[in-house]
């Protein structure tokens, strides 16, 4: 059984993945703090921007939370989104590729909500598939 931090948790993914903004005041607190801070702004509205924001690149958006890991306040996680390339990211404009990436998370639960979250997602799988190609420096 999910206690309140899992649930927190859950819908903050759960927000990204169907863009339900009214899931995000569940879910965070009125200062939480994203690390690294998100271009979008911070706060809670931050998050909802970041979400439109996502929804708009990768048409069709899908958040499959793949493990989670409960300790005392701290909730981790493994994602893998997938979603059509569909809006400009990293100077592409939408391909029409279908992408999948993967990202990792630690969000820092207290009194039923998030404060503060960790985040870090592999942007080079989705750099390369979206077509940005990386040459090596002589």
């Amino acid at each position: 059984m999910a206690n309140d931090k899992e649930i927190a948790v859950r819908r903050f993914y759960e927000a990204l993945s169907t863009g339900d903004s009214a899931l995000v005041d569940e879910a965070l607190a009125a200062g939480w703090e994203a690390v690294p801070a998100l271009r979008a702004g911070a706060g809670p509205e931050g998050w909802k921007a970041n979400i439109a924001h996502l929804r708009d690149v990768f048409g069709d958006l899908t958040v499959e939370i793949e493990h989670v890991v409960v300790n005392r306040n701290m909730v981790a996680v493994r994602t893998v989104s997938r979603g059509k390339h569909t809006g400009e990211l990293l100077g592409v404009e939408g391909t029409g590729r279908e992408v999948e990436f993967r990202a990792a998370d630690f969000h820092q639960v207290v009194d039923g909500r998030i404060v503060r979250t960790w985040h870090l997602e592999d942007y080079f799988s989705i750099a390369t598939q979206i077509g940005l190609e990386f040459t090596r420096g002589a």
